[in-house]
């Protein structure tokens, strides 16, 4: 397929993008990217989504679409488990209305599965406030992608020309309606595993959203940490790594804490997105960061110095993610780490 020549301006701006990135401006880069976005609206969610694969070494259309959507709509993992819990309630109500329509067999195994999954979503809802762990993404895409092919049956089932009637109607909505947020929750997973693919050292980082129970209603926790150097071979050195860590608190709104790691020093920076939380949390801070410097020093990590800033853009992860900003800040930093 021949590549369609886009207008200058597109071309200047995606340059542009690729300079800011440290991506080589050459024919064969604006190929590659060119036709990654065919197919696509070509949004800058898009292009910055092609031009971060490309310094992943992936090549894929797809993935730009899955990535770019993520980096467009920035949904939220707990909204959706929560959706999907509900979710299953009313699917479960339309699975019961509709007993004829199915073996009741068939209806008890399955009434009794989406409860299991009820607490799946439950139980990953809840264990990040109770026990710190992580979201395990091949499991739950996995159980996900098990229960859609199940469900699909059941649809099939639901609207054959023999279960046209109302309770058929409302199974299959049931259905279409659960398998559709079941694929925008599958959607989310996929595109964090491919911001977690290993690539060049500015985009090689592990990130992940979390559901945080311990805020009401939950909001996600999130994180990014870099790994050390670049390619598949990179691994996170916890004596040289960026740990940005994004949450919801309940008084001071969003807040991000931002730890730059070298050997066993660390410099802070904590990131409001409003004056007056800022001017709140800097108070805060001030009176907590003793003990703060003291739980990492029982780690034999020294705490170089802090800041906190108040900035709207740098209060979003998804400026810890584009390139450009952790180079400018990791520099900005390096002298007082390295003092």
């Amino acid at each position: 397929m021949q590549l369609q020549i886009e207008p200058s301006d597109f071309n200047t701006k995606l340059a542009s993008l690729m300079l800011s990135n440290g991506l080589e401006i050459s024919r064969t880069n604006f190929v590659k990217i060119n036709n990654m976005l065919q197919g696509t609206n070509k949004s800058d969610a898009m292009q910055q989504a092609a031009t971060m694969l490309l310094m992943k070494g992936i090549d894929s259309p797809e993935a730009v679409k899955v990535l770019g959507q993520y980096l467009q709509e920035n949904p939220s993992m707990a909204n959706q488990l929560s959706g999907l819990q509900s979710g299953i309630s009313n699917l479960t109500s339309a699975l019961m209305s509709g007993k004829g329509l199915l073996d009741s067999t068939l209806v008890a195994q399955l009434t009794a599965l989406l409860g299991q999954f009820d607490e799946t979503f439950q139980k990953i809802s809840d264990q990040f406030a109770t026990k710190g762990t992580p979201l395990d993404r091949n499991s739950l895409l996995m159980d996900a992608k098990a229960l859609k092919a199940l469900l699909q049956g059941v649809k099939e089932k639901a609207g054959g020309e023999k279960a046209r009637n109302a309770q058929g109607e409302l199974l299959a909505s049931a259905v279409k309606e659960f398998t559709g947020k079941l694929d925008r929750m599958m959607q989310n997973v996929v595109a964090q595993s491919i911001l977690s693919q290993s690539g060049r050292t500015e985009v090689n980082y592990h990130y992940q959203q979390i559901p945080n129970t311990m805020v009401n209603p939950p909001k996600d926790f999130e994180i990014v940490i870099k790994r050390d150097g670049e390619g598949k071979k990179a691994k996170i050195d916890p004596r040289n790594t960026q740990v940005v860590m994004a949450f919801e608190t309940e008084g001071l709104g969003k807040m991000v804490i931002s730890m730059i790691v070298k050997d066993n020093k660390i410099y802070v920076v904590f990131v409001f997105a409003e004056k007056d939380y800022g001017d709140e949390g800097r108070s805060l801070i001030a009176k907590e960061f003793g003990d703060f410097q003291q739980s990492l020093a029982d780690k034999n990590f020294l705490i170089t110095g802090y800041q906190v800033k108040v900035d709207r853009t740098m209060c979003n992860t998804k400026a810890y993610l584009i390139p450009l900003l952790p180079s400018i800040e990791n520099a900005l930093k390096r002298i007082d780490i390295e003092a």
